[in-house]
């Protein structure tokens, strides 16, 4: 079933979208050789608080966390925790990376459906378009903790998405950066 959005609940998710980019904000200055997982989770917590917020995630069907944070092969749900960061690890979730050409012409290039197949979009529909890249196989596995999602032989990979919904005047993106 898809449910189109009433302009209420899209100022809620404009709200919550712009409070998630100034975390990502504030976390960014901290990303740096050495410093914790858990450390970026405790301020991101800290953050959120302090704009009278409550993170979403913190609790949801058990996840411990306020934040997902996946490094290097966890694709995607990752546990805060005593990880270090180390200089070159990639970061899903807190900073934007950059891809070559030719993955990025892979990923965007459109028309990848049928043609007139598939319902039609109409203001105020929801999309999460999420790109998961890794170098070698495509194969993925979930951790005991039935949230971590890694890559068979822990290669390193990527994963980025965006809100978007679909404006009058064409897409609104909730999550995009402000250059």
């Amino acid at each position: 079933m898809i449910i189109c959005k009433s302009e209420t609940e899209l100022s809620f998710m404009r709200k919550a979208k712009r409070m998630e980019k100034e975390t990502i904000h504030c976390l960014a200055g901290h990303i740096e050789p050495g410093f914790t997982i858990g450390k970026l989770d405790h301020l991101a917590d800290w953050y959120i608080r302090s704009q009278g917020a409550v993170p979403s995630f913190k609790g949801y069907n058990g996840f411990p966390a306020s934040i997902c944070a996946s490094v290097n092969e966890q694709l995607v749900h990752g546990f805060p925790g005593r990880r270090k960061l180390n200089k070159g690890d990639i970061l899903a979730k807190t900073r934007q990376f950059t891809m070559s050409h030719a993955i990025r012409q892979y990923i965007e290039n459109p028309n990848r459906g049928i043609p007139e197949q598939g319902p039609r979009l109409k203001t105020g529909i929801e999309l999460a378009i999420e790109s998961l890249i890794q170098i070698g196989s495509r194969h993925i596995g979930t951790l005991e903790d039935n949230w971590m999602v890694v890559t068979v032989g822990l290669v390193p990979c990527a994963h980025n998405g965006h809100t978007k919904t679909v404006a009058t005047d064409g897409m609104d993106i909730f999550t995009k950066l402000s250059a």
